[in-house]
């Protein structure tokens, strides 16, 4: 389920749901899936607890944030993205991440998130939903990709096996 989030700006709230229509449309035209797309007021989690679930947003934008990812070590606020203890500062970086989903023993929860709107369009560049493309557990970039390719990057990594960061593999590039 693509749950898209309702709680943020205007813009931030239009970019949610067009991105998470897309995205279904993207899935239903190269796999021949269909996905469900709800918004963060919709769709009561509890009410199907081994559902995988994307949310379109960040903390501060959708609402469903704190009750699927509240104990996430990756937060994502306007302005600010925080993973373990280190701390980005700024509305451009985008994020793509994936955590499994609490209460759960097979569903998990991605983020399709942005630290502003100028992050939340980035992710309209990455193809996480084609054949053939990998991504680390998570990523964060900035618009620097649009022009500088990897560059743009600033964290990449793999949780540990106990879905840690200080367990993990993660490479940070400085700016």
């Amino acid at each position: 389920i693509f749950v898209y989030g309702t709680a943020g700006s205007r813009a931030e709230n239009e970019w949610a749901f067009q991105k998470a229509r897309y995205d279904a449309e993207q899935f239903w035209y190269q796999g021949n899936g269909s996905v469900d797309v709800v918004s963060d007021r919709q769709w009561q989690p509890a009410s199907e607890p081994d559902r995988n679930v994307i949310l379109y947003g960040n903390a501060d934008s959708n609402r469903l944030w704190q009750v699927l990812l509240a104990d996430s070590p990756v937060q994502v606020r306007r302005g600010m993205v925080q993973i373990g203890g280190k701390r980005l500062s700024g509305a451009d970086y985008a994020g793509l991440f994936i955590r499994p989903r609490a209460g759960s023993d097979v569903a998990c929860v991605a983020a399709v998130t942005g630290s502003g709107w100028t992050g939340m369009k980035l992710t309209d560049l990455r193809p996480y939903l084609f054949p053939g493309y990998a991504f680390p557990d998570c990523i964060i970039f900035d618009p620097a990709v649009i022009q500088k390719g990897t560059t743009g990057i600033t964290v990449a990594g793999f949780f540990g096996l106990d879905w840690t960061v200080e367990n993990g593999e993660w490479a940070w590039q400085e700016k």
